[in-house]
């Protein structure tokens, strides 16, 4: 399905929410796929045993007296255990992730769709007699729905009790984008009004209609008892992040580098999945910062309307300057005692770094090939990185999956804002050793000849790159991104020099210029130099940690590498130490300072604004 990257820009708002649900009443009753990346399924997490449930179809060994129900052209929904066909799509569908041990049920467009044929096909129970149920009940599945763009493409849930003479339905999938969606999304809906008519003689009706598209997969339906009182976080995003409204600004990072903190926006997607309003809805999100420091964040005091959705920002978080790992604890409450806490709470992560930068989640899960209709050609791999300071770019890290052949030469990329090729770095030829199965987390650092400016208030591409050839290069990822953040590039396509956005974030990281030797065990530092603030106009401090008393001189030098400062500090002692740069008489620029600690040397880099 043919997109390059300003086509994908023009429609990223099929990132949009969750579910786009409309209720009715009703009676029974592109034409050129590009071959773009071809992408492994992710391995998720299995779904949570599900409580007792007044009816449930784990659908494990076909369609158990469910039937199928043609309406136009001959595309039907079918049971499998593995899940769409294979196709070259740029945006190839994965399997359905259930708890089951087997098997489930799907519409897979994508591959046995016919090119501009509108296909409905709806997928209907067998009688259930919901008479000894209580009245307030709501229906639940595991889903994974995969768009491409077509505006007409609609999946609906619906249920008759007259024998499937009138459905009432509710709109379930619409403008919800191509990939990177939860897998399962478990969704529910409530059907009490409807079976009131007749508790005795329900049905329910998984209805598709589209041209062409992806497909729907579902599994482990079941009936239960809605709750009166239930709130859930749905979800939690660190940054304000949507490229509709912020372009590629405030994006989120799971490695931030020390020169690249920056306020952070936080904010909890929360749904009441109750039968009743709920009011003083609120999250609290809490902080535990690496030196044990907590920081609560708050938001909210709202009502809920049942079934809506709101994401509720919490008061804002900028990170210390504190290398290592942030803890958020996130908790949903309402004035109303919630009846099912276990989806109130939740949690995330992040890191701060010296130089490191990274959009993934660190450990391999999945990998991105080269699409068939590529084989053989250049392509790479990578992620947008976002300044608020100006920093230098000093290498490229890549992890790679074992299918890729030992022998195979790649090289690190950086793109301008503009996609533009600013420099590469030398070729690296992949030894055995430096492969990952999932779950491995070996690191490449390819490196470039000289560093690489980069200047505040830019976003720059970060690429690593396959030169072509016979070789099977698989390029780790981990994680998933927002849309527009991580890309794969083919710069050889005939039909032009094409980037797509892809959602699983490829294990591609910038590394920037700054300390060095930090981490080597037994080293004068216990924590990285931070010149704070970066720019700095009139003073800024050059703070640090020493393990041991030790020697100590500092050196500032401009860019043309002038010495513009110097002083002896003499022997300090072990642990935090600051010194205070004078800026008031400098001109505006870079400039290098120099820790020389017990006779090694430290840099970083600052700016001096006017």
């Amino acid at each position: 399905m043919n997109r390059t990257l300003l086509a994908l820009i023009a429609m990223a708002a099929a990132h949009g929410p969750l579910t786009a649900q409309q209720l009715r009443s009703v009676p029974a009753h592109p034409e050129h796929k590009h071959h773009g990346p071809s992408i492994a399924p992710a391995t998720g997490p299995a779904v949570n045993p599900k409580g007792s449930a007044f009816y449930s179809e784990p659908f494990d060994n076909d369609l158990n007296g469910w039937t199928v129900v043609s309406g136009i052209g001959n595309l039907d929904w079918a049971w499998t255990n593995s899940g769409p066909g294979p196709t070259s799509s740029t945006y190839p569908v994965p399997a359905l992730n259930t708890s089951t041990p087997s098997g489930w049920v799907i519409i897979d467009d994508d591959y046995l769709g016919t090119p501009g044929q509108q296909a409905e096909s709806s997928l209907v129970s067998p009688v259930i007699d919901l008479s000894a149920a209580p009245t307030n009940l709501k229906v639940e599945f595991d889903q994974y729905f995969q768009e491409f763009s077509d505006p007409d493409v609609e999946t609906w849930v619906g249920v008759s009790t007259d024998g499937g003479t009138t459905w009432d339905e509710i709109l379930i999938n619409e403008g919800v984008g191509r990939d990177g969606r939860p897998n399962p999304e478990v969704m529910d809906v409530d059907i009490s009004a409807w079976v009131a008519a007749d508790p005795s003689n329900v049905q329910l009706r998984f209805r598709y209609l589209a041209t062409w598209d992806y497909g729907w997969q579902l599994d482990n339906i079941a009936i239960r008892e809605l709750p009166n009182n239930d709130m859930a976080l749905v979800s939690f995003a660190k940054t304000d992040f949507d490229f509709d409204l912020t372009g590629v600004a405030n994006m989120d990072y799971s490695i931030y580098p020390l020169s690249q903190l920056r306020p952070m926006q936080m904010s909890g997607l929360l749904k009441n999945k109750g039968y009743l309003a709920q009011t003083g809805v609120s999250i609290t999100s809490t902080v535990t910062e690496p030196g044990g420091a907590n920081e609560v964040l708050t938001g909210g005091g709202l009502t809920f309307a049942p079934g809506e959705t709101v994401a509720v920002p919490v008061t804002g978080y900028t990170p210390p300057s504190t290398v290592g790992v942030y803890t958020l604890d996130h908790a949903v409450s309402q004035n109303e005692t919630d009846e099912v806490p276990a989806n109130n709470t939740g949690s995330d992560q992040f890191a701060v770094s010296t130089t490191t930068w990274a959009h993934d989640d660190g450990a391999v899960e999945s990998f991105i090939l080269q699409g068939p209709d590529f084989a053989g050609e250049q392509f790479g791999v990578g992620n947008r990185f976002d300044l608020v300071a100006d920093a230098q770019l000093v290498a490229v890290q890549v992890a790679i999956h074992d299918t890729t052949e030992a022998g195979t030469l790649i090289a690190g990329e950086i793109y301008d804002a503009d996609d533009n090729l600013l420099d590469q770095t030398t070729d690296h030829e992949i030894v055995a050793s430096e492969l990952n199965t999932v779950g491995g987390s070996t690191f490449i650092t390819l490196t470039f000849d000289a560093p690489i400016d980069l200047f505040a208030g830019n976003a720059y591409l970060v690429m690593a790159h396959y030169f072509g050839g016979p070789e099977v290069v698989g390029f780790a990822s981990s994680g998933a991104s927002a849309a527009q953040v991580s890309i794969v590039h083919y710069p050889d396509d005939p039909q032009g020099n094409f980037f797509y956005y892809v959602t699983r974030t490829p294990m591609v990281r910038a590394i920037l210029s700054g300390p060095i030797g930090i981490d080597e065990e037994g080293g004068p530092l216990a924590r990285a130099p931070l010149a704070w603030p970066n720019p700095a106009t009139e003073q800024t401090r050059l703070g640090f940690e020493l393990r041991e008393a030790a020697p100590v001189r500092f050196e500032l030098h401009a860019a043309t590498g002038e010495l513009v400062q110097s002083a002896d500090l003499g022997r300090m002692s072990a642990g935090e130490q600051q010194h205070a740069i004078d800026v008031s008489d400098l001109s505006q620029g870079l400039y290098t300072w120099t820790l020389l600690i017990d006779g090694r040397r430290f840099n970083g880099r600052m700016a001096v604004q006017r």
